[in-house]
């Protein structure tokens, strides 16, 4: 290993609050959106009206909706059907009328996704409210698929057994016990789109359903993730298919380091039971605030790094017709904090090489020495830009993310429970 003293990347450091961790315009029109999308995901976008611009917030609300679901699978449908000549149509419409935002699932047109937009409504929150009906059609969407290509006869059976006695097409008060909500309990299939709607929506109110055990409704999903993963291509045992819909529990290795956090107040309440399923950034991002909160204080923290607030977003639920919270933490976020990564998909997850970066930064903005490192010949440091591998061996030198010894696994997930090592070792040294 070599020491080496740079003066290069104390600048590419004071750049960084202001580039690449600085919210960044988008100047692509409509249009371009529009053929991004349709390109990405193999579908085809039809807007009723001729006007586009009026729906630019209807197609954000598509993307925001189709980026929660695992990368690629929503193209491993469309491309089924695009073999057998089928196009995937998008098919966006206005209404003057709020039920007509919940119309329900088109089973004769099983490879057509429909969405309805309010005509009048407080502008952008006409797709806040169809952002949830956009996410119940989508898992309606792939429940047909699944259907139509897979034989789930073994997956009703286990289903069946875990609804005890309950039938499909009934409902009593004490069917809530298995199924998620009346809807589910239509049939098989009405169940399948739910569990996955909720799951990629509402993780944490299945995660915590019954205070945080295991539940019917989370043995339906365990096993619906694992029908998932053996039919589709772009979905493996790594993806941890809706881990953080399931109440977890931490590792062994882990135990003793979160039990001390948790007596520091570093682990907020709502990240009970997060241990196994990959970090969102909007969940890092929260940590690291309240571990700044914690270790310097509030006005410290605004004086360092600036604040921009998030304002309170709600949904309607397509099944029971009621506003919800989308998001039940509203955060002051500090904007030198948050990076291009952030703003482009904040529900996605925090890679190794992500999570370097921002403590560096972090860390130098409150006075830690990052004019040297030592150079570690990870085998697979080649994977990153040799701009960036300063980040990794500064991290490294700070015993912060360590690696297996032979590889650093730049772009590698973080779990939740390896993201709050990570960070303890950060408010150790910081």
């Amino acid at each position: 290993m070599v020491r080496i003293r740079i003066l290069c990347l104390v600048i590419c450091i004071c750049l960084l609050g202001t580039q690449a961790y600085a919210l960044s315009g988008n100047t692509d029109s409509e249009y371009t959106m529009k053929n991004n999308l349709e390109k990405m995901y193999g579908i085809n976008i039809l807007i009723a009206q001729e006007d586009e611009g009026d729906f630019i917030d209807c197609l954000q609300a598509i993307e925001r909706s189709l980026k929660k679901f695992p990368h690629n699978i929503i193209k491993e449908i469309t491309d089924y059907y695009l073999k057998k000549g089928i196009v995937t149509n998008v098919i966006i419409d206005k209404t003057e009328n709020i039920k007509d935002l919940f119309t329900g699932y088109r089973n004769k047109d099983a490879s057509n996704i429909y969405i309805k937009v309010l005509d009048s409504s407080l502008h952008s929150g006409s797709c806040f409210i169809s952002e949830e009906s956009i996410m119940h059609e989508i898992g309606h969407f792939i429940s047909n698929y699944l259907v139509k290509t897979s034989d789930l006869s073994q997956l009703k059976k286990e289903f069946e057994k875990l609804n005890k006695g309950y039938m499909y097409g009934t409902w009593d008060s004490d069917y809530c016990q298995v199924f998620i909500n009346k809807h589910s309990a239509n049939s098989f299939e009405d169940e399948i789109s739910d569990l996955i709607w909720y799951a990629e929506t509402h993780p944490s109110v299945l995660r915590n359903m019954d205070g945080g055990d295991i539940t019917t409704i989370h043995k339906k999903i365990k096993l619906l993730a694992q029908v998932l993963e053996d039919n589709f291509n772009s979905i493996s045992q790594n993806t941890k298919l809706w881990y953080d819909a399931i109440p977890q529990k931490p590792q062994g290795w882990a135990k003793e380091i979160i039990e001390e956090m948790k007596n520091a107040s570093l682990i907020p309440e709502e990240f009970k039971g997060m241990y196994e399923a990959y970090i969102s950034r909007k969940d890092f991002y929260r940590l690291v605030i309240n571990l700044l909160n914690n270790k310097i204080g509030e006005e410290n923290l605004t004086n360092y790094f600036g604040v921009i607030k998030y304002e309170e977003c709600v949904a309607l639920d397509p099944v029971k017709g009621v506003f919800i919270d989308e998001d039940n933490i509203h955060e002051a976020y500090p904007m030198e904090l948050l990076s291009t990564e952030f703003f482009n998909n904040p529900e996605g997850f925090m890679s190794r090489l992500e999570i370097a970066k921002i403590l560096i930064y972090i860390g130098s903005k409150l006075g830690m020495d990052i004019t040297g490192y030592e150079v570690i010949e990870y085998r697979d440091i080649s994977l990153v830009e040799e701009t960036e591998r300063p980040y990794i061996y500064l991290a490294a030198s700070k015993g912060l993310l360590k690696g297996d010894g032979l590889n650093f696994k730049p772009y590698d997930y973080c779990t939740y429970q390896e993201a709050y090592i990570i960070l303890m070792r950060f408010y150790n040294i910081i």
